[in-house]
């Protein structure tokens, strides 16, 4: 075992090119497996981040196949392309099997002289899902709307900050001053919900000239996430044509490597890994290859053939350990990296913008939320190291099982 040892230990002094070779190789399928899954779980988490910042696997609309031609000029309406639902709708939707909760919303645009102001209607007794649910947790002045509460308002931080509104004064909404309890903060993970200002669900009602019980947004909170889209099939089959954001259409929005990344990083992670054990194996076989007269000198000796596959399969080991932890070095650095790969705006702006420096609805200078899992860090050193190993015995057996003479005469 000694000799082995020492012979693995002068092996890996004296042919250095051919061992960076293997170690790279083994590195290069460990850092793909691991950056390849960690984009595709950051483009993942980031389509999911705006919905389950309301707590919410899909939003609900009505496509409106009216003309938009009516809508021109100032004052409060709903935005372009909506149509709204009603009571009796919501509480369909609310009834469908697999849906746990389910809140109504309205979204409506005021177009000013010089901007456009985004208004969400919100019903604060519903603070389970959807915009309630921000405005009773991301208060950062003042208070949240009451149950029941009208003729008031809740600003959005960067709103606020840009027109110097505070909790206390007075902000202007369609033709109505209305006192402000409160400022919110909508972070990106949360955008599906962002607003400039925030009313009473019947005020919203009220300013948009809409009855009582009107909505034009459903927020939804799936039992299962994984049945998203049999629920999708079913509020349709239940209430008539719907459109509905989820996860997955978020993910369409970041464009084809979002798409590729989220739906197939895992495949392209193992093709890469066995790409790069691959490239380890044919590494290997040369290593082997270019020591065949030392085997023959080595077996003439007295060594069995056994005694030659376990020096080379510890040698293999052992070039597959350092490319395991190199290849994850190289994966967390790409990682890290990836990091900064802006996400894409996945909702528009109103038209004309909301004419302050930063509306709730930007994602610009955000990058993915790029994870590393445990199991990825596993997969990678099992595959590396395994991978390596099994190359390295299959190279050992293919030579040892030439005669000692034959070895001994080899070029």
């Amino acid at each position: 075992m000694a000799a082995m040892n020492l012979y693995v230990r002068s092996q890996l002094r004296h042919r250095r090119r051919r061992a960076f070779a293997v170690i790279g190789a083994v590195a290069l399928g460990s850092a793909l497996l691991i950056a390849l899954t960690s984009l595709g779980a950051g483009f993942r988490e980031a389509a999911r981040a705006p919905l389950a910042g309301i707590a919410a696997d899909l939003i609900v609309t009505r496509p409106d196949t009216g003309s938009a031609s009516g809508q021109s000029g100032r004052g409060v309406r709903q935005p372009f392309g909506l149509a709204t639902f009603d009571g009796a709708e919501l509480g369909e939707v609310r009834s469908v099997q697999g849906v746990r909760e389910a809140s109504g919303s309205l979204q409506i645009w005021d177009f000013g002289p010089r901007s456009t102001v985004t208004i969400a209607g919100v019903d604060p007794a519903q603070r389970a899902v959807g915009p309630g649910r921000i405005l009773d947790r991301n208060i950062v002045e003042g208070r949240a709307l009451r149950p029941g509460e009208r003729g008031v308002a809740v600003l959005d931080r960067h709103y606020a900050a840009f027109y110097g509104t505070k909790t206390g004064r007075q902000v202007k909404v369609g033709t109505r001053m209305l006192p402000v309890v409160g400022v919110v903060e909508i972070k990106d993970a949360a955008q599906t919900a962002a607003a400039n200002v925030y009313l009473p669900l019947a005020d919203a009602q009220q300013l948009a000239g809409l009855p009582a019980d009107q909505v034009n947004q459903i927020h939804v909170q799936v039992g299962d996430s994984g049945e998203t889209e049999e629920v999708t099939a079913r509020i349709n089959d239940r209430i008539g044509n719907v459109s509905a954001i989820t996860a997955d259409s978020l993910v369409q929005i970041m464009g084809a490597v979002g798409r590729i990344s989220a739906r197939f990083s895992t495949i392209a992670a193992v093709v890469g890994a066995i790409g790069g054990l691959i490239l380890s194996w044919t590494a290997l076989r040369g290593l082997v290859a270019e020591r065949t007269r030392e085997i023959g000198v080595l077996m003439a000796l007295g060594w069995r053939r056994g005694d030659v596959v376990r020096a080379f399969r510890l040698e293999a080991l052992v070039l597959g350990l350092a490319g395991a932890a190199l290849g994850i070095l190289v994966g967390l650095a790409l990682a890290g990296l990836m990091s900064y790969v802006p996400i894409p705006e996945l909702l528009p702006e109103p038209p004309g913008g909301a004419g302050h420096g930063g509306t709730a609805t930007e994602t610009g200078g955000e990058g993915l939320p790029v994870s590393i899992s445990l199991t990825a860090l596993a997969a990678a050193t099992l595959l590396a190291v395994l991978g390596s190993t099994l190359a390295g015995i299959l190279a050992a057996h293919r030579v040892t099982g030439l005669k000692p003479a034959r070895n001994l005469v080899s070029l």
